[in-house]
């Protein structure tokens, strides 16, 4: 039976508009009726919600042996899934209204039904299931692949704004007129407040960037983040391996700099809890427009991303993803040194991301500001505040990045 519950995800459905309101902490409210008796159940994990009313067990014993109209909330959005199953747990329909799909599976017993959908979603339905997910994006704040900033797709465009936009001018304080390189770790946390569901996030970054010549370099980086909301847990992975071209060198006082990379970016986003996950895979355009002078450097940084979903087969398993975003991000920074030979430096910028395709958070502003300390050239320790702030979303948070130039 427990198969059955994580063939379907969803084999429950989504609250109807006569349902009660789902508590306040619980992304998911699955409300079942059967012989007379409605049953509602709040979670913060759709696979053990969907599980207990497929096993009628728990808070859905009432309902053994009865003929089932399940519904489920998922996060904001409402009316996903619709199910009905057969008191004898041969016969269950399931229709996803954000998608257009329906069909009725049929078998001998639960166990052989359980089999039939089971072959279904992992073949030819992994793409309407796929399809499913990419309107949870655009509805919910609950997306673990696209639509909002602690989603997968976001994080793949973080990644590169931060190091090649923002961050770059940081590696350039004395570098002098050469093409920065270097090790950067970072680590950085915070507190989510939105829609769906309030939780936390932490992630790790690590990154090389390696210099031929003057001009050119190649940089190799990886970050994770992990996140929770209400208890739900969510990983991604993304991997950026970047181009930089200094096409504008400063003078060795300073001056005009113009730095622009272009980057491959491939991640992955997945949550057990929340029956989500994907692999979204793009590129990325980054420029950074910066002018040293007087112990001060201004920075304009603009960013365009795109990104599609990566089909990806695990034995008999396929695995679909349904993305098709593009994001653009803009910003200004500005960096004061200061103290002996300018090893101290102060910074603040803001940023604006807009998703320019359909996302449950369409654009937020990012505010930043950093103190930090220089230990050579380039080398040095910043610790920093970030925040992202939507109708919708918001974030504050901490990170801490140490940086080597060599």
């Amino acid at each position: 039976m427990q198969r059955l519950a994580i063939a379907l995800l969803a084999v429950a459905a989504v609250v109807p508009a006569a349902a009660p309101n789902a508590l306040a902490q619980d992304p998911f409210t699955l409300t079942a009726t059967g012989g007379g008796q409605t049953v509602s159940v709040s979670a913060n994990n759709v696979i053990d919600l969907a599980g207990d009313l497929v096993e009628t067990r728990n808070e859905f014993s009432p309902l053994a042996n009865r003929n089932v109209t399940a519904n489920l909330r998922y996060g904001g959005l409402e009316n996903a899934v619709l199910v009905n199953r057969n008191a004898a747990g041969t016969s269950a329909t399931i229709t996803l209204p954000t998608t257009g799909f329906t069909r009725t599976f049929t078998a001998a017993n639960e166990d052989a039904l359980a089999d039939e959908i089971e072959d279904f979603f992992r073949s030819e339905g992994a793409e309407e299931y796929a399809r499913f997910l990419r309107s949870v994006n655009e509805a919910t704040t609950l997306g673990v692949v696209d639509g909002n900033p602690l989603a997968a797709t976001a994080l793949m465009a973080d990644a590169s704004f931060y190091r090649f936009g923002f961050q770059s001018p940081r590696f350039d304080l004395g570098e002098g007129p050469r093409m920065p390189s270097g090790l950067q770790f970072q680590a950085s946390g915070g507190m989510a407040d939105t829609d769906d569901g309030d939780g936390f996030y932490a992630s790790a970054g690590l990154g090389n960037t390696f210099r031929f010549g003057d001009r050119v370099g190649l940089s190799l980086n990886l970050d994770y983040r992990y996140r929770d909301v209400e208890g739900a847990a969510l990983h991604q992975l993304v991997s950026t391996t970047g181009l930089p071209i200094m096409i504008v060198q400063p003078g060795s006082d300073g001056g005009l700099s113009w730095t622009v990379t272009p980057a491959f970016v491939i991640g992955f986003g997945g949550s057990w809890d929340l029956a989500a996950g994907g692999f979204p895979i793009g590129g990325q355009i980054t420029s950074s427009l910066a002018l040293r002078a007087g112990g001060w450097t201004f920075v304009l940084a603009n960013q365009y991303g795109f990104y599609q979903g990566l089909g990806i087969g695990f034995g008999d398993w396929d695995f679909e993803t349904d993305v098709d975003q593009q994001i653009l991000k803009n910003g200004v920074q500005v960096i004061r040194t200061f103290g002996a030979a300018g090893r101290g430096f102060v910074d603040a910028g803001v940023a604006y991301t807009n998703f320019l395709d359909e996302a449950a958070t369409d654009n937020y502003i990012t505010p930043s500001a950093g103190v930090g300390v220089r230990f050579g050239t380039a080398s040095g320790l910043r610790v920093g505040y970030h925040g992202n702030f939507a109708d919708n979303f918001t974030t504050h948070g901490g990170d801490v990045t140490l940086f080597f130039s060599f």
